[in-house]
């Protein structure tokens, strides 16, 4: 019930690195109903990898499919946010509940980066 989520993620940008381009869609129409502006890259596949650092500075979080980004986007990302103190979740797949799990984390502020 997006009417009971916690408010302060509303007006902010969320970066989505990596994940399937196809349910984007659907990933941003669950960004929107929290009032989220999402931004995609889409990990290294077919867009260009210096697109990102302008992406990574627009956003106010990210969130990472692990299981649909290229390495270099991985290690790109996880390194930006540690560096800025910028929330992140790591999620293991890229499928439409774990993006929706991921932004209620956010919404919740139980984002971490995984360090190795």
């Amino acid at each position: 019930q997006c009417s009971q989520c916690p408010s302060h993620l509303q007006g902010r940008c969320v970066l989505c690195g990596g994940g399937r381009t196809p349910l984007l869609p659907q990933y941003r129409q669950l960004a929107e109903r929290l009032g989220v502006r999402l931004i995609h890259h889409d990990g290294g596949k077919e867009e260009a990898m210096s697109r990102l650092p302008a992406l990574l500075a627009s956003s106010d979080a990210v969130i990472c499919p692990i299981d649909c980004v290229g390495h270099m986007a991985y290690y790109q990302l996880k390194q930006h946010c540690k560096q800025a103190s910028k929330p992140c979740v790591l999620v293991k797949s890229s499928g439409v509940a774990s993006f929706a799990a991921a932004l209620t984390r956010l919404a919740d502020g139980r984002a971490e980066i995984q360090f190795d």
